[in-house]
């Protein structure tokens, strides 16, 4: 099988270096692939990790001057000013907890740092490389909600014929949160762009024929891409009640209403304070019908014991994981308990810990972002972590034009989807949510410049 493997992943590269950008858009489509594995030559891989190293491959040959030039501007002045720097020492503590994980989890260390880290972080230097405009950053992010639509789809058949795991829709995924993980920042993405579509820009007549004589970047609605954006929010966002995500619904509204007060106070298109106020109240008022009516009825237990810190439930649970997982800290606050150590260190340590057995004897991760972070790769690894965070949120300040401008939003609001459902539960460390942070993160770098 290792000669199939080298075919596809030479083949892959020869054509994402005769057409890199179709390639790239391509990958993106293919996130869920993590879900094919293989083992090549006895080390383990996942089909869309394969070909995001053969596209880094192709890169590296068709751009080596580009990387040189990266390599020789790297310590310029103001250097901890750039992504770079912190995505770098991200990687240099991830790689760090991978050497410091005991001996019995040294070989799971470094598939994750393989696979959740170098590859996503590849793919980021990728995407930030082969983007030139924002019609190349939409292409991208419209595969991505491509693929999230199909998994929508699938789910949705699920719920349709009763195949459901706990009551809950999961795709073809382990559980009903990895399948809301995928799909809430690109339900936020399809159906604010769906909107987009149908909102025609009022401009001075002025500014419409500068734009038109320098040729700068300007949002033209288009119906059919309505009616497809459309499509991908009705999909995506039924597939996310039927998955019945808490942290997922959280995530949205503060997403949404993130954008709204962009829109509505301070960008270019602001209108007076009085309809602002109006339409961000009607938005406030529509999110809290979804989740105060229809949510409730979807699963009328869950929701009377959301805020229910007794009795084993879900609430309690994630608290008392919580728990664990700030002990665990305390035990290792600079370095961390390694790379995807969690799963063994509660089922080691958690009644110790805890005073009393635990609820549930196993638990997969921390059930926070923040902690995930520090607990896989130390404290300095999630400093790296935030200022990185930080630097993409400042690019709301980015000098750049109104259209460019409204799609970092965009991009933000996606990434606030992400953090907020990370307080409750973890984002980012798996396969195709790290490749979607740092999609996200490529894109938005990437209209930067």
């Amino acid at each position: 099988m290792e000669i199939t493997y080298i075919a596809i992943f030479v083949a892959w590269a020869v054509l994402a270096f005769n057409y890199p950008k179709i390639f790239v858009i391509i990958l993106s489509a293919l996130f869920p692939a993590y879900l094919i594995k293989f083992s090549f030559y006895g080390i383990p891989f996942t089909a869309v990790e394969w070909l995001v190293y053969a596209t880094a491959l192709a890169f590296a040959l068709r751009y080596y001057k580009k990387i040189f030039e990266w390599g020789r501007d790297f310590f310029e002045s103001g250097f901890y000013k750039k992504i770079d720097t912190w995505v770098f020492i991200f990687f240099i503590f991830s790689l760090v907890a991978a050497l410091l994980t005991p001996a019995s989890g040294r070989e799971h260390a470094f598939g994750i740092l393989k696979g959740w880290i170098i590859a996503p972080i590849l793919y980021f230097f990728i995407i930030r490389s082969i983007i030139k405009n924002l019609a190349d950053s939409r292409r991208i992010l419209d595969a991505y909600s491509f693929s999230a639509a199909v998994l929508g789809v699938w789910a949705i058949q699920q719920y349709l014929h009763g195949f459901l795991i706990d009551g809950r829709a999961v795709g073809p995924f382990a559980s009903a949160n990895y399948l809301a993980f995928f799909l809430a920042p690109a339900f936020v993405y399809s159906a604010i762009s769906a909107w987009h579509n149908i909102k025609t820009i009022e401009m001075p007549w002025w500014k419409k024929v500068f734009i038109k004589l320098f040729k700068k970047e300007v949002e033209e609605t288009n119906l059919a891409m309505f009616f497809v954006y459309l499509v991908f929010a009705l999909i995506t966002g039924s597939s996310l009640i039927f998955s019945n995500s808490y942290g997922a619904f959280f995530g949205i509204i503060a997403a949404l209403i993130f954008y709204g007060i962009y829109h509505y106070f301070f960008s270019p298109w602001k209108q007076s304070f009085d309809s602002s106020i109006k339409k961000i109240s009607i938005l406030i008022v529509i999110l809290i019908t979804i989740f105060g009516i229809i949510v409730p009825k979807y699963d009328k237990w869950k929701f009377d014991t959301l805020l229910d810190f007794k009795g084993g439930t879900s609430s309690e649970i994630r608290l008392e994981t919580w728990g664990v997982a700030g002990k665990l800290i305390e035990r290792k606050p600079v370095f961390g308990i390694g790379l995807g150590r969690f799963q063994d260190e509660y089922k080691a340590s958690s009644r110790e810990l805890l005073g009393k057995e635990p609820f549930r004897p196993e638990m997969l991760h921390s059930h926070n972002l923040l902690m995930e972070t520090w607990l896989n790769v130390g404290v300095f690894g999630l400093a790296a972590f935030l200022a990185m965070l930080f630097l993409f949120f400042a690019l709301i300040k980015a000098r750049v034009n109104d259209v460019r401008k409204r799609f970092l939003i965009l991009l933000c609001s996606m990434m606030i989807i992400i953090f907020v459902h990370g307080l409750i539960d973890t984002t980012f460390w798996k396969n195709d949510l790290a490749l979607q942070f740092w999609m996200i993160m490529g894109v938005a770098f990437a209209l930067k410049k």
